[in-house]
């Protein structure tokens, strides 16, 4: 899974990120880093990123991104994610465009 600049930016906005700030990166193991950002916005998304990943042409799309068919809107925890497909590589490569709160919300 690749994150765009944005979407870096947006990541270090959600609730669970200050529990970050300290660690080196690459520090912790994912079962650790998965119980430090538990039941925050964070962890939540990161959890569901996992899911997308395990399934990324199915799971949580709610929509295509018009006139791109690979590029998907979908709704992940509280927030709506937009994020592109790349079939060409095995497995897939998501690609993750933006992180924001839903329309509406």
């Amino acid at each position: 899974m690749v994150f765009t600049d944005g979407a870096r930016e947006s990541l270090r906005e959600l609730d669970g990120a200050e529990r970050l700030a300290s660690i080196t990166p690459g520090t912790l193991s994912r079962e650790a880093l998965s119980a430090l950002l538990s039941g925050t916005t964070l962890g939540t998304l990161l959890e569901d990123l996992e899911a997308l990943a395990a399934d990324p042409y199915g799971g949580p799309t709610l929509a295509r991104t018009a006139g791109a068919e690979d590029d998907r809107t979908g709704l992940l925890g509280a927030l709506a994610v937009t994020y592109m497909v790349s079939p060409a590589a095995q497995p897939p490569v998501i690609t993750v465009n933006t992180i924001r709160a839903p329309k509406g919300s």
